[in-house]
């Protein structure tokens, strides 16, 4: 056997008799066996024999190492670090098992982060102070926890006996304390009741063991869990003392408690080990036998290290008074976390006010304004204890704000102090090193807590009348009404109300008062029902009238509209109810005290009213013109109101008439305006007195509008025609009788019975701008025109469009569109009628139409045209217009059938406003369109560029043009060159275009510049030959000449085209314009005579040229350059 085995089984040796000693004392509470005790022992040598490297003994790692460290302390590392395969140096040579070094290389870094990895420390393969406190326990020898298969610790199994046992809890701490730590855990003891009756420990007694003194520990408490069962225990010789008579903690029958030892590390005691032995325990109950005193606890090792610190400083209230309600902030500090991060695992306040644990509910604890832990239901000896252990709160270095909210349900009077009462109340744990953190109060020494305490206010109640108390009529004779409604209002604690008394007034009556009245607390009648006198009614409720504290309830006072000796108050009579309390007649529920009496409280006055229909004329329906023969004419319309007190139920409504009125109409008859429903039995030959038998009601504050309907006669009388309406009803619950209207000066829309009309205009807004169009095009809107229809709708069924002769080969197809009577878009189409002789349109006549116009409205017809080709007969540059005939071919009839053959006094065409409603017929079209320069700087110098320009021909056809004239603005010095200087260059070639330049100043004699000291005017170009452009392509012009003249100062030359022309001109080139003039800007042509069959060739000769009247993008800006000098 080698010299690591033989110190292993040493060790074994000692960890067995340890294990003896330890199980002996646990054996009667885990009922271990002897062969389960061998199988553990079995188990644990083990373990032990899987590694063969000794590990240190006791060894302190006293400072910090990392890469390049060299000495004994890094060999004491390896031989650690070694002792376990997980966490090797290296396998052979240098560093492993038997040849450990000296030297904190690469390798022995690796090592440290997976023994940092596997103890659950920042991997940073620097020994620290967390990773050295971890290696000194890990070094220092100890009776091991026995684990059963899993490595997890052995459950307490509570056995059949007798009496109490008493054993080291398998979870006792066996870790690295840290000097100047707060309430590290020296031992944990479990206690085991296996009889059937629970056990009161009332006196543990402890003995501090280890290499440490007294003076190590302080503030000695005994916890269970997040509990503090203990004040701080004093610490003599070594020995300290729990006792409570009245028990320190209580085990259940058949169950098991365990609480823990723990302590303040003092500062400056690294190094030393410490740890406690259970001397005793006193219970109301025996103690087993079997049980050996003492029990001791691991010895741990005090490790000194940078521990966090937790500085808190209070802000909550301090001497506030608050009424008991929900939600009240009972305490709230701010906590300074330092050093290292934290994790809060539990935190307890005390109350050291002197209210009481029933006066708070639901306490719960805020951090950062989010809550954590679960609620608290309520104190329990003044404490509120939040453990977080199972999720605990990592607190970040910095601020926080610990906050703790309340319902506060009790305590008038009384006062309240929440504080953190001791540092052992707050357990928050270095994150780093494991253990709970030392913390302080900023302000001074503990208690974290309010200056002064804070009061609960005392008893007190509020009476008001409730925003929704009834305030509307009353119906005379109505029993069990609503008369007022109260809202009671209790603070400070609840508050019973023995006595309420009820006051009547009236205004008519000498004897008032109400009968059968009632008193309802949130729906519920409290008290008996009494008259209630003029004088007042106490209403007696005993024990069932109590207002809970902080909640709003509802006293509502029922009674009939009747006198206390059981009289109807008459119509109009008003009536008012109030409520007040007497001191005497109050007491507060925890205080018994009584509060303020509250003096008279009134609801709203209330006024008697009969049942009540009003008839008005309805708003939403005007007088209204109508035409003799309409049929379902809404001849008036009116609205029954009723009043607040009760609805109506309508019997009868009587339409009256003049015998003309009568004489005009058929067919009368009443129609609800919602639903259009029939309401009784139609007139077919009214009278002058129209009653109808109808049965509906209106209820309460409500309205409803009836309708008066019927067919005016085609031969009906013109002139005004007025219904007049009354009728009857009974109240819906008094059943008295109500009357509504006047037969006589209840009157209706006045109904004017006359003619309708229609007329006609041009509609400028929608009729398009003049333009030119394409031949072959279809759908080219020409005109727009609006019919208005006045008193009755109208159906126009014929029209006449007629289009000038000279136009009428261009014309395919003339289209009208419109809408009919269910709003629908319709279109008819006509060939054009060719006109002969000296007529001067051809026309295209519509019939079986059905533009419809509603009455009082209008609506527009628009005409389209299908625009022919060249090949089919259009010309180039034919004015396409629309004209409405006015006396012929026209037709409209209104809702009475009466025809309409006049459309206006005279014809109505598109184009009757200038530069509107006119359509120019081309084959082709060019589009011009500037080209940015080449750079936008004007320097002197030959073939300047100054202007560029893209002409494009529509790919309906090629087009041709031969003058172009150019507008220059320029400042006064620039010289251009004379015009023969001048070139208009193709930029795709780059090639000039022949021909000549002309300008608007000068002789052009001799070398004279062609605009010498002028600021503005043309460069015309009219080229030899016509430039062609091919169908659906462009080509790019350039303007170029000799500038020269720059001076010092702003410099400038500005291009343009311009568009000067203001209406059309079609023939030939020398007709349209291409001399120098600066009119027209542009002569083109669309090259269309070449496709009229049987035509010339196209040439300068032909009558298809034009000028730039309609031509698009004209004016346009082709060039600008500048310098400054």
């Amino acid at each position: 056997m080698n010299s690591s085995i033989k110190k292993f089984v040493a060790g074994f040796a000692g960890v067995a008799i340890a294990l003896s000693l330890v199980l002996g004392a646990a054996a009667p509470a885990q009922a271990a066996t002897v062969a389960e005790l061998q199988a553990m022992i079995a188990q644990l040598q083990a373990q032990l024999s899987a590694s063969a490297t000794a590990t240190p003994v006791s060894y302190t790692f006293a400072r910090n190492l990392t890469v390049g460290s060299t000495g004994a302390d890094v060999k004491n590392l390896q031989i650690l670090l070694n002792s376990n395969a997980a966490t090797r140096v290296a396998l052979s040579g240098a560093g492993s098992p038997g040849k450990e070094t000296s030297t904190f290389g690469p390798a022995t870094k690796a090592a440290v982060i997976k023994y940092q990895r596997l103890n659950s420390i920042p991997t940073t393969g620097y020994v620290g102070p967390l990773t050295r406190a971890a290696l000194a326990l890990a070094s220092t020898p100890s009776t091991p926890v026995v684990t059963v298969p899993g490595g997890t610790v052995p459950p307490v199994v509570v056995p059949s006996g007798s009496g109490l046992r008493v054993m080291l809890a398998a979870d006792s701490a066996n870790t690295a304390l840290v000097a100047g730590q707060a309430i590290g855990e020296l031992g944990k003891f479990t206690f085991v009741n296996p009889t059937a009756a629970p056990i009161t420990i009332t006196n543990l007694a402890f003995m501090r063991t280890g290499a440490s003194s007294d003076s190590t520990l302080s503030n000695i408490y005994l916890y269970q869990g997040a509990n503090r069962l203990t004040d701080a225990a004093g610490l003599s010789n070594s020995n300290f003392n729990f006792n409570s008579s009245a028990g320190l903690v209580t085990v259940p029958a058949g169950s098991s408690v365990s609480v823990s030892v723990r302590a303040d590390i003092a500062a400056g005691t690294s190094g030393q080990l410490v740890g406690v032995q259970l001397k005793s325990v006193g219970a109301n109950g025996p103690v087993d036998g079997g049980v050996v005193f003492p029990i001791s606890s691991y010895q741990q090792t005090i490790s000194s290290a940078s521990i966090g610190t937790a500085a808190f400083t209070y802000t909550g209230p301090t001497g506030a008074s608050d009424n008991p309600t929900n939600d009240i902030r009972v305490f709230e500090a701010s906590v300074v976390i330092s050093t290292h991060a934290a994790r809060l695992e539990s935190i307890a306040f005390e109350n050291r006010g002197s209210s009481s644990d029933a006066d708070f509910r639901n306490l719960r604890l805020y951090v950062d304004g989010v809550q954590v832990g679960n609620t608290v239901a309520a104190l329990v000896n003044d404490r509120a204890t939040f453990d977080l252990s199972a999720n605990p709160l990592r607190l970040e270095t910095g601020t926080r704000i610990v906050k703790v909210l309340a319902d506060v349900i009790g305590g008038s009077g009384e006062t309240y102090d929440i504080q953190i009462r001791r540092t052992a109340d707050v357990r928050v744990v270095d994150v780093e090193l494991g253990q709970p953190i030392l913390a302080t109060d900023a302000g001074g020494s503990f208690p974290v807590s309010a200056a002064s305490a804070n009061n609960i206010s005392a008893a007190s109640l509020s009476v008001v009348r409730a925003p929704n108390s009834p305030s509307t009529d009353i119906s005379v004779g109505a029993t069990n009404v609503k008369l007022a409604s109260f809202e009671f209002r209790a603070s400070g604690e609840n508050v019973k109300i023995e006595t309420i008394t009820v006051d009547a007034d009236s205004s008519l009556q000498t004897t008032g008062g109400f009968d059968n009245g009632k008193v309802f607390l949130n729906g519920v009648q409290v008290g008996s029902t009494l008259d209630i006198s003029s004088s007042g009614t106490d209403f007696d409720f005993g024990s069932s009238f109590i207002l809970q504290q902080g909640q709003v309830a509802v006293v509502d006072i029922y009674a009939d509209a009747k006198t206390s000796t059981s009289t109807n108050y008459a119509d109009s009579t008003t009536l008012d109810v109030g409520v007040s309390v007497a001191a005497a007649d109050t007491e507060g529920m925890d205080s018994g005290d009584s509060v303020s009496a509250i003096s008279e409280v009134e609801g709203f006055t209330r006024t008697v009213s009969s049942a009540a229909l009003t008839l008005t004329k309805y708003s939403g329906y005007g007088n209204q013109t109508m035409i003799g023969g309409t049929n379902n004419a809404r001849l008036g319309s009116f609205t029954l109101s009723s009043g607040s007190t009760e609805g109506v139920n309508v019997n009868t409504i009587t339409v009256t008439l003049s015998t003309n009125e009568s004489g005009s109409v058929t067919d009368l008859v009443l129609k609800d305006n919602v639903t259009g429903a029939t309401l009784a039995t139609a007139k077919a030959t009214p009278s002058t007195s129209n009653s109808y038998s109808v049965n509906f009601v209106v209820p309460l504050s409500s309205t409803k509008t009836i309708d008066v309907y019927g067919n005016i006669k085609s031969g009906a009388d013109s002139g005004p025609w007025i219904a007049a309406v009354d009728g009857s009803g009974t109240g819906a619950v008094t059943a008295t009788s109500v009357t509504f209207g006047n037969s006589s000066t209840a009157t209706l829309q006045t109904i004017t019975i006359g003619s309708g009309t229609l007329t006609v205009a041009v509609n400028t807004g929608s009729t398009p701008d003049t333009k030119t169009v394409i031949a072959g095009s279809t759908q080219q809107k020409v005109g727009s025109f609006r019919f208005t229809a006045q008193n009755s709708p109208f159906t126009v069924q014929e029209v006449k469009v007629k289009v000038p002769a000279n136009a009428a080969t261009s014309v395919s197809n003339v289209v009208l569109k419109y809408k009919n009577e269910n709003g629908v878009e319709q279109s008819a189409s006509q060939a054009l009628t060719l006109s002969s002789g000296a007529q001067t349109h051809a026309t295209a006549t519509f019939t079986g139409l059905s533009a419809y116009i509603p009455q009082n409205t209008d609506r527009d017809i628009d005409v389209y045209v299908d625009v022919a080709t060249i090949e089919a007969g259009a010309s180039t540059g034919a004015a396409i217009t629309a004209t409405l005939d006015a006396n012929e071919g026209f037709k409209a009839i209104d809702s009475a059938g009466t025809s309409d053959t006049s459309l206006n006094s005279s014809d109505l065409g598109s184009a009757d406003t200038s530069g509107k409603g006119t359509l120019y017929v081309r084959k082709s079209v060019p589009t011009l369109e500037a080209v940015a320069l080449d750079t936008t700087t004007l320097l002197a110098g030959s073939n300047v560029a100054i202007g560029r320009v893209k002409i494009t021909a529509n790919s309906a056809g090629d087009i041709g043009w031969q003058k172009l004239s150019f507008t220059v603005n320029k400042t006064a010095a620039i010289t251009l060159g004379a015009t023969t200087t001048l070139a208009l260059y193709n930029m795709a070639s780059n090639t000039q275009i022949a021909g000549t330049f002309g300008t608007t100043t000068g002789d052009l004699l001799g070398g004279n510049d062609s605009l010498q000291n002028s600021t503005s005017g043309n460069l015309t170009f009219v080229a030899t030959n016509e430039e062609q452009i091919a169908a659906g392509s462009s080509i790019t012009y350039e303007l170029r000449t000799t500038v020269g003249g720059l001076a010092s100062g702003s410099n400038s030359v500005s291009v343009s085209i311009a568009n000067p022309t203001t209406s059309i001109t079609t023939g030939t080139a020398s007709a349209v314009g291409v001399t120098m003039a600066a009119t027209p800007s542009f002569t083109w042509t669309d090259r269309s005579s070449s496709s009229v069959s049987g035509g010339t060739v196209h040439s300068v000769s032909t009558s298809d040229w034009t000028n730039d009247y309609l031509v698009k993008t004209l004016p346009l800006t082709v060039g600008s350059k500048s310098n400054n000098f």
